[in-house]
């Protein structure tokens, strides 16, 4: 990902290739929008590519995980270009969201927004998403909601549940704040298999001088075209590495059909980012945030990935309804909502 951290209104250096991108794509394509978001992403990942080869090594010499990713992108470009197949064709599944209409609008609307973020930017905003680990390493991402409560997912209790990072980036702790966890709640319903109540509470041993994040009324998601995602998961689709530094990202919401694997009682789903950098690893229990009244509100906890995802990580996740929720995060003993 790119290196530039921003403190203030979100900026994607990634603009100029994507405004190339879109008029390619719309060539190429025509109307047909499920192939010209398809061919969208293939050619914007192909560039950012080339673009992160050429910051490596200007004389090629050196390849980036991207750059060798690169031709898949172009086959997959290619295959959707003969006789309109779907990304269900491509990707080898009937249930993706690539064909959901609620999600292609909502990204035809993201890509012309030009205050989006679409590359996984590191930020030194969002100061209440934390990094959660065991004693000797990070592991998952939470939200702080209270001075003394954060928030993470269910799959996350355990080992990978006794500390918590305030701060940019868990290689320099000079810059942020350890807080160790008195005690961790899983929700008493939770289930891994299938995933379900996929939440954890944690209570610090001192509280956070960061300000905690406000949760989203339920109403709040309703209408919204995008959520911006926060987490220090790992930053590419085979999730080999990249943990540690805090990022954002917006992406799309898609439709509650229940065929992308989501209770949309209590979850929702919202699609990858046009490169293929989507919450992954590491990401766990992160922060899903909708904007409302002038302000970020914390409407989602990640979860995992859809139902019809190939990958580990950048085909879409669903993601925990905190709102569902709110009167049990708020039963847990210990806490302080003052």
């Amino acid at each position: 990902m790119t290196t530039t951290q921003i403190g203030g209104p979100a900026a994607d250096p990634l603009q100029e290739q994507m405004d190339a991108a879109e008029r390619l794509a719309r060539l190429m394509t025509g109307e047909d929008d499920e192939r010209f978001l398809l061919v969208f992403e293939s050619l914007v990942n192909v560039m950012d590519g080339v673009r992160a080869s050429e910051r490596e090594d200007p004389r090629g010499h050196v390849r980036s995980v991207l750059v060798q990713n690169a031709r898949p992108h172009l086959a997959r470009t290619r295959s959707t270009l003969r006789a309109a197949p779907t990304r269900a064709t491509v990707a080898g599944s009937g249930e993706s969201i690539y064909s959901d209409p609620i999600f292609l609008e909502n990204a035809k609307r993201l890509i012309s927004d030009r205050e989006r973020v679409v590359g996984g930017i590191p930020t030194l905003e969002y100061q209440d998403c934390v990094a959660i680990g065991s004693p000797d390493q990070w592991c998952c991402t939470g939200t702080l909601v209270s001075p003394n409560v954060v928030l993470t997912a269910g799959h996350c209790f355990g080992p990978c549940s006794s500390r918590v990072f305030i701060g940019p980036d868990v290689a320099k702790p000079e810059d942020g704040k350890v807080i160790d966890v008195a005690k961790a709640y899983q929700h008493p319903d939770y289930n891994s298999n299938p995933v379900g109540n996929d939440l954890t509470v944690l209570i610090l041993t001192e509280h956070a001088t960061v300000t905690p994040r406000a949760i989203a009324q339920d109403s709040m998601l309703e209408g919204a075209v995008t959520v911006r995602l926060a987490g220090y998961g790992n930053t590419d689709v085979f999730s080999s590495g990249g943990y540690g530094i805090r990022r954002m990202v917006d992406v799309p919401l898609a439709s509650d059909d229940p065929r992308y694997g989501a209770d949309v009682t209590r979850e929702f789903v919202a699609g990858a980012p046009f490169l293929d950098r989507d919450s992954c690893n590491g990401d766990s229990g992160g922060p899903a945030y909708v904007r409302a009244d002038g302000s970020w509100h914390l409407v989602g906890a990640t979860s995992r990935a859809t139902a019809s995802t190939v990958r580990p990580c950048g085909d879409g996740g669903i993601y925990t309804r905190v709102s569902v929720f709110e009167d049990w995060i708020r039963s847990i003993p210990g806490a302080n909502w003052n």
